[in-house]
């Protein structure tokens, strides 16, 4: 029996900082923090860095710049007016922060040679996509809106890779985060599996960052066959929310849970790519939703997530267009400067997007059904709760990108600036005293972790499967979550996420260490559905509908629930508090609004 965490673990790793996930906000985040040269910098990967996360295939904007000489938007008028639209559970603070600092990453990434600027030295924009189309259509009446700057990342993430092999970060891929190890309050420790070779791996470092993406498979996609249909995401499909999960069983809050994320993509294409952006929904009759619900909408304030997705669920969710017919992208109707973005976007991200467009005739010569298309939770809105360093509720624990909340939607910009400010953070003020030592708790933890890592190699001929786990799991949320949420249902999930809990993870076989990825993910998975099911049961209200919408609570309750629920896991049991981060005073509502 080892009598050390050190002898315990196949490979025992001492750091400064350790950076779980190498994406956009992981890569910053050891960029950054390796200005201070004197720091051992790691970053574990559970994919490579050169092809992982959100941004596996490249990006091809970098959104909600604002700044005076670009359109004339300061940047804190910008990180009100996207905080606005969240209805009081953004936190403002940290919004305006963003948009402070959006583009001190730029001056990164043209550093190590990303291509920004076009040949002749200038900067496409494309005028505030991320608000809501109406704001930047309507001409007259144009609201603040931040822009995209247009850019050909297609080699962003091998950048990126080079970058951190030039600053001496120490990379391990094909790696995951397992759990985190506490000791009197404080992140001192975790554990990480590499699935490629079964090694165990404990880490002891001073500081540890999760930026392991969000929780973006929790519901089903419907077009799809088993298994194959599990890893069809609009997001990458390896962002299962094992960082959250992580930071939750340790005691981390997370703010948030109870939204779900929602798109509007093409039927059985899980990728909408820039025809989702720039070309407009219509129904059958061909009416152009934007033009037709633009009042219900700019009454509403909802241009936080996406408003196509918004349109198709107007007038409300009682009677929206998406259940009542049958819906569109109508590129025929696209204006020129979206068939110009659409081919650029498509170019740099999504290249097979872009022959099958140019096989039906082009852009402009497509009709497309959608359907709406739940994946997971909102990318850095739900999450792991943070302050404005990037301190999650935890002392020695970190978090940037989607995996933490509280944020709008500020996609890859979000990741960039909040990697860039945790970064500078640690590379200015991370403690000079040893890192804290492991106790004798600490090794027994250690031990029933281990166990629980390599348990179903014992089941390997018998045990279940875990994709047939999680597509049950994925299931139980489409039916019993989902956007019509109801006590009755919800709770009816809680029951049958408990028995797969408790009857069918125990039974879970592996036969190699691939495998036993699986069967840590889908543990992760089922505790993330938990929280997400609590979560929507506790918030008795509509908020932000569809993306919070309950039955039997339709209206929405300033006066009670303007408020974030920030829930935490004490002694195995879930705890809740409502606190406020927006200090906006509430808005009377307007006559006639839905």
């Amino acid at each position: 029996m080892p009598n050390s965490i050190e002898t315990l673990a196949d490979r025992y790793i001492e750091a400064d900082v350790v950076i779980f996930g190498g994406g956009l906000a992981g890569a910053m985040a050891a960029i950054r923090a390796k200005e201070n040269k004197d720091l051992d910098v790691w970053v574990v990967e559970k994919s490579t860095v050169t092809k992982c996360g959100e941004a596996f295939a490249g990006l091809d904007h970098y959104p909600a710049i604002a700044h005076p000489a670009i359109n004339g938007v300061t940047a804190e008028e910008y990180g009100n007016m996207r905080a606005d639209d969240f209805e009081g559970l953004a936190n403002r603070r940290l919004s305006i922060i963003t948009a402070k600092d959006a583009l001190k990453p730029i001056v990164v990434l043209e550093d190590i040679g990303v291509k920004i600027r076009e040949d002749d030295g200038t900067i496409k924009t494309q005028p505030g996509r991320m608000a809501g189309g109406y704001r930047w259509r309507d001409g007259g009446t144009k609201a603040a809106a931040g822009d995209c700057i247009l850019y050909r990342g297609a080699d962003l993430h091998f950048r990126l890779a080079e970058e951190m092999k030039r600053r001496e970060v120490k990379i391990l891929e094909r790696t995951m985060l397992t759990n985190l190890i506490t000791h009197d309050g404080q992140v001192i420790g975790a554990s990480a599996f590499d699935y490629r070779t079964g090694l165990f791996y404990i880490f002891r470092a001073k500081a540890f960052v999760i930026a392991t993406g969000g929780a973006q498979r929790l519901y089903t996609y419907p077009y799809g066959v088993f298994p194959q249909n599990l890893f069809l995401s609009f997001t990458s499909p390896s962002n299962h929310g094992g960082g959250i999960a992580a930071a939750w069983r340790a005691g981390a809050k997370l703010i948030n849970l109870e939204y779900c994320y929602i798109h509007t993509a093409i039927k059985s294409a899980p990728w909408g790519s820039a025809e989702s952006f720039s070309t407009p929904v219509v129904n059958s009759k061909g009416e152009i939703l934007e033009e037709k619900y633009k009042r219900n909408l700019q009454i509403q304030g909802k241009g936080g997530f996406h408003p196509n997705t918004i349109y198709c669920f107007s007038p409300n969710i009682g009677r929206s267009e998406i259940e009542r017919d049958v819906l569109f992208f109508d590129a025929r109707k696209t204006h020129k400067i979206d068939e110009d973005l659409g081919y650029f976007m498509s170019a740099n991200e999504a290249p097979m997007m872009l022959r099958i467009m140019q096989q039906r005739g082009g852009l402009n010569n497509t009709v497309s059904e959608i359907v709406p298309w739940i994946t997971g939770l909102p990318r850095n809105f739900s999450g792991i709760w943070h302050d404005e360093n990037g301190q999650t509720s935890i002392k020695g624990l970190f978090c940037a990108g989607d995996a933490g909340g509280g944020l709008p939607l500020y996609g890859s910009t979000g990741a960039f600036v909040w990697g860039h400010r945790i970064g500078d953070f640690l590379a200015n003020d991370l403690p000079e005293s040893g890192r804290p030592a492991f106790s004798a708790e600490n090794l027994r933890w250690a031990q029933r972790e281990k166990a629980r890592i390599f348990a179903p190699l014992s089941r390997d001929r018998y045990g279940e499967e875990s994709l047939e786990i999680e597509d049950y799991v994925r299931n139980i949320m489409n039916n019993y979550v989902s956007i019509n949420k109801i006590e009755p249902r919800l709770k009816r999930a809680q029951e049958l996420l408990r028995i797969v809990k408790g009857k069918f993870v125990p039974a879970i076989g592996a036969r190699n260490s691939h495998e036993l990825m699986r069967a840590i993910e889908i543990q992760d998975i089922i505790d993330v559905a938990e929280i997400h099911t609590a979560a929507s049961l506790i918030r008795t209200e509509t908020r932000m509908a569809p993306y919070h919408y309950r039955i039997d609570y339709p209206e929405k309750d300033d006066i009670n629930w303007r408020k974030n629920i920030l829930v935490y896991n004490l002694d195995g049991e879930l705890k809740y508090a409502l606190e406020s981060y927006d200090p906006k005073p509430l808005q009377p509502r307007i006559e006639g609004s839905e």
